[in-house]
């Protein structure tokens, strides 16, 4: 080979192993290369039409800005506008098409219109409808996909769907379909074909963000979570078990902008991050949406902009949770108008605007009720309407108002925890006779099973018409006799609370030195060492750690009942277990207590001194074993915590979880308290303190009114009188115009000074509220009150913000300087009883009786190491035994402390009383009336038995004569007619002698 040939070949060689490592090299680089995937997102737009113009606009503008894509949405369009509304959710729909959304979970109100409406919109739209938990049966409906895979230019994305199970949605929306509500199981059995086929896997969800955080718990092989349903505002990303969960709020106030960067070489997302864009703030509008908008608008505005009538005041709907509303009461006059009905119920939850003061046009009332309800009617019995008002009220521990009410009264008593005790229905201001039959008009939503209501009765007509008709032709009629549609809250529903209302819930244990949280910022509390003591024992672990807002309340010294624990429970937080290193868990306890500048994590298994500078700033903490062993940084511990610390990178301790979910922290202590044989005792600030001591305040937290300005921080108790609230920032003393959202507390009934007095919130919807507040409850003015809250500015100063309980309190009896004579004792006869020695350590029951000191006492309910010289007086454990003491003969004069049982008869004013059952404190004079406790005794009353008496109060034993014969009461009764109620396990039985 000639030198020029060797030298071709030399380079063309070359060449090719230049060009091959060019090309290795590029393999190489794409290989690794990270892929970021931008995804855009919306949920609960309810309609909020307008505005999408702007959302359609941004989407565009962001698909052409990124090379992997997406637009998802999380469900419910549509209800909440009635340009969209009153065309089932056309309009939306096609919005979304021109908009570009790939896909699309099911919500909630997507089924709002009927299934006819669900099949055309699910068919005009050119994007997959998606639910893996939906099942459509037999019906004709196309089976939406349970997920979609999207090749984005190589990337390969899986949008897996769930939407709420089974859907909020009146009933006879949803015949036929089946929806499946274990979420994580349904996730679950897709894991294995999701992974096959894609890189990256998002689970586009439907189903509020409580359940996305337990979904996110269960199953770990999404790469983020895209939710809805619970309308909540998540400004980042909230990472469960490495999970990120995001969601806007609802409205169309946001659009979602998550990215994923996914690497190549390790097939995984290396990460995520998330914000939220604010609609107001953008500009740029999509031409071809906005006409779309523009022309639905102009189609409906000579409808909408119907005048039915004018309201100055406007029609409200707040206050609905705790009263009747302005609206509520329109609302069900026209209901009850419209089916000619005696009574007329529609739910706070269908109640979906406000409308303001001026013209009230068509376009208000559909806004308003956009849900197409239509009116159906029951025959029901009183007794069947006071089941319904019971649930209405306390359905899944809501304690709230539910149903607005026409034609009706009702006034729900709680007790202090909130919790339901009874409820008193008046029409016409007498008793609703429990037994007669009335007809009733309720929303077609409620009355064929939303929400869980049932109507027990007879359907005498499945539907007389539409809401909307009815608010429209009775806003016509009103107008048309010369009227406004001015309502206000007319006192149709009322929330009582009864302060000394037993404890709800069975009797689990008691506690002699209660259980408080006031001091948590400095020390460890009664009620942290209960908490954590429980969910270790529960988890079986080394420690057990909680945060200190997991820790609030109170339990006064006395019994502990399961509902009260259920009821110290706001957030309904499980337990977690994992494995963490020591050093996590001084980290999490040393950050946390430097961020909130004193004690933040209770503990269990472990004790811990946080140690301050010079400055007095928190700097360190020192750690040891319960038993006082040397704490290993180093080591692995378990540790029980709860779901929201877990899920929470601040608290978070690794994601080596041993169990995810253990239940409720509240069954657990229940479970812990149940199991101890004697009362649950704590002593404060022996597993924390700071440099070395605890606060050594009062567990309890009880300050003054002066006390509580001057140290405003913390959760305590404070002792004040009511003298005020505060109104548009401006003091009310005294009587007056008087807000329901607050109060001003003072150490003297008597104070002017705004300076020395405690601005307290009443959080909407709380008994605190319910029970304080001065313009349902005027007689509360210059009332001694205890309550419970945390110490913080509020109205721009010292104040208290979300109390969670409280108690009337009495005031101690003035004493004179010098009495001009004082009474000498006179001394008591010897005693007539013989009972056995009180024991410390025996447990007793109500109805025991004992000897201590000389005296002898009954028990009242269980009890345990309560002494009974301690604990004899007003709702303590023990009573004394009456008759082993000198009673004069005949009955006494009223004593507001002592106990009566029914067939009592005491003395008040010169007037003989009878109680009908058991009764403290509740004065004969106020309470002797038809139902209450007390009935007045004649000196005329005749010997034997009367004839029945419909509006008399009987109680077991009574005699009387019906339709010639004789019945004798079983217990109690009134208005119970002997002739119907005389059977097998009635009130009445026939007397034959």
């Amino acid at each position: 080979m000639d030198s020029l040939s060797w030298k071709r070949s030399t380079r063309m060689i070359s060449f090719i192993a230049f060009l091959f490592f060019v090309l290795s090299f590029s393999q190489i680089a794409h290989a690794n290369e990270e892929i970021d995937l931008t995804i855009l997102h919306t949920n609960d737009i309810h309609a909020s039409f307008d505005e999408y113009a702007k959302v359609s606009e941004y989407v565009k503008q962001q698909r052409q800005a990124s090379s992997h894509f997406l637009y998802l949405d999380a469900g419910d369009a549509v209800s909440g506008n009635p340009v969209v509304d009153l065309n089932d959710g056309k309009p939306i729909y096609e919005v979304f098409n021109l908009a570009g959304v790939d896909a699309f979970t099911l919500g909630n109100h997507e089924f709002d219109f009927g299934q006819d409406a669900f099949a055309a919109n699910m068919e005009l739209s050119e994007f997959p409808w998606l639910a893996a938990n939906m099942d459509v049966g037999d019906t004709s409906l196309e089976q939406p996909k349970p997920y979609e895979i999207f090749d984005l230019d190589g990337l390969s994305v899986a949008v897996f769907s769930v939407t709420q199970a089974p859907p909020a949605t009146a009933p006879a929306n949803t015949v036929g379909l089946d929806f499946d509500g274990d979420y994580a199981g349904v996730a679950a059995s897709y894991q294995e074909e999701l992974e096959e086929q894609a890189d990256i896997i998002v689970a586009l969800t439907h189903i509020g963000f409580d359940q996305d955080r337990r979904l996110a718990e269960q199953v770990d092989y999404f790469d983020v979570i895209i939710g809805g349903h619970s309308h909540t505002t998540l400004n980042a990303p909230n990472v469960i078990n490495g999970t990120p969960i995001v969601q806007t709020g609802s409205n169309l106030n946001n659009i979602g902008q998550v990215t994923l960067t996914y690497d190549q070489a390790t097939d995984s997302v290396t990460n995520t991050s998330g914000s939220l864009v604010s609609v107001a703030s953008l500009t740029d509008r999509d031409e071809a949406v906005q006409a779309v908008v523009d022309g639905y608008n102009e189609d409906m505005e000579e409808l909408l902009g119907e005048v039915v009538g004018t309201s100055n005041n406007g029609l409200t709907r707040d206050g609905r949770y705790n009263g009747d509303a302005p609206l509520g009461n329109f609302w069900t006059d026209a209901m009850r108008d419209m089916a000619d009905s005696d009574i007329a119920f529609t739910n706070n939850g269908g109640i979906r605007a406000s409308i303001d003061a001026g013209d009230v046009t068509l376009g208000d009332i559909y806004q308003i009720e956009p849900f197409a309800n239509e009116i159906m009617v029951y025959e029901m019995t009183g007794q069947a309407i006071k089941n319904v008002l019971e649930f209405s009220y306390s359905r899944d521990n809501r304690n709230e108002i539910d149903l607005q009410v026409s034609g009706l009264n009702y006034n729900v008593l709680t007790g202090p925890t909130g919790s339901y005790q009874d409820v008193t229905l008046t029409i016409g201001n007498e008793p609703i006779d429990l037994e007669a039959t009335y007809t009733v008009a309720v929303a077609n939503y409620i009355g064929t099973g939303g929400s869980g209501y049932n109507f027990e009765g007879t359907v005498i007509s499945e539907t007389v018409g539409l809401m909307t008709e009815a608010m429209k032709n009775f806003a016509l009629k009103l107008t048309a006799e010369g009227k406004t549609l001015d309502y206000s809250s007319e006192g149709r529903i009322k929330l009582s609370v009864d302060p000394t209302a037993p404890v709800p819930g069975e009797i689990i244990g008691s506690t002699e030195t209660g259980l408080y949280s006031a001091n948590k910022n400095r020390n460890d509390v009664g009620l942290g060492n209960l908490y954590t003591d429980s969910i270790r024992t529960k988890a079986g672990t080394d420690i057990g750690m909680l945060n200190g807002s997991s820790v609030t309340g109170e339990i006064n010294p006395g019994s502990i009942t399961d509902q009260q624990i259920e009821s110290l429970d706001g957030f309904g937080n499980v337990i977690v277990s994992v494995n963490a290193s020591g050093s996590d868990i001084k980290d999490v306890i040393l950050e946390q207590a430097k961020y909130r500048r004193g004690v933040d994590v209770q503990i269990s298994g472990l004790t811990y001194n946080l140690v301050t500078d010079a400055n007095g700033a928190i700097s360190d903490v020192e750690i040891s074993l319960e038993n006082g062993d040397s704490f290993d940084p180093s080591a692995t511990y378990t540790v029980a915590y709860n779901d929201y610390m877990h899920g929470n990178n601040f608290y978070n301790l690794g994601s080596d979880i041993i169990e995810a979910d253990l239940g409720p922290v509240w069954t657990s202590v229940v479970d812990y308290v149940t199991a101890q044989e004697g009362p649950i005792n704590y002593e404060e600030g022996q597993r924390i303190t700071i440099d070395g001591e605890g606060s050594g305040d009062d567990p309890s937290g009880l300050r003054s009114v002066a006390e509580a300005l001057a140290n405003n921080s913390g959760t305590a108790r404070v002792k004040g009188y009511i003298v005020g609230s505060i109104v548009n920032s401006s003091p009310v003393i005294g009587e007056g115009t008087h807000a329901p959202s607050n109060l001003l507390l003072a150490d003297s009934p008597d104070e002017t000074d705004r300076s020395k007095m405690l601005p307290v919130q009443l959080v909407n919807g709380t008994a605190v509220r319910n029970g304080l507040n001065l313009p349902s409850h005027p007689e509360n003015l210059g009332r001694l009150i205890t309550v419970t809250g945390s110490l913080e500015a509020y109205f721009s100063t010292p104040g208290m913000r979300a109390p969670t309980t409280f108690t009337f309190e009495e005031e101690e009896p003035e004493v004179p300087e010098e009495p001009e004579e004082p009474e000498v004792p006179e001394e008591p006869e010897a005693p007539k009883c013989e009972y056995t020695a009180w024991e410390a350590n025996k447990t007793y029951v109500a109805g025991d009786r004992i000897e201590h000191d000389g005296d002898f006492y009954q028990a009242q309910w269980w009890t345990q190491n309560q002494n009974p010289a301690e604990n004899s007086g007003y709702w303590e454990v023990w009573q004394k035994v009456t008759e082993c003491y000198e009673v004069p003969d005949g009955p006494q004069e009223w004593n507001a402390k002592t106990i009566y049982n029914t067939g009592d008869h005491v003395t008040l004013d010169g007037e003989l009383y009878e109680a009908k059952w058991w009764t403290q404190g509740q004065s004969p004079k106020d309470h002797s009336g038809t139902w209450d406790v007390w009935k007045k005794i004649s000196d005329s009353e005749p010997e034997g038995p009367e004839e029945w008496d419909a509006s008399s109060i009987y109680t077991a034993g009574d005699r009387a004569f019906f339709d010639g014969k004789l019945y004798e009461a079983k217990w109690w009764t009134q208005n119970q007619s002997p002739a119907n109620h005389a059977g097998q396990w009635d009130v009445w039985k026939e007397i034959k002698e």
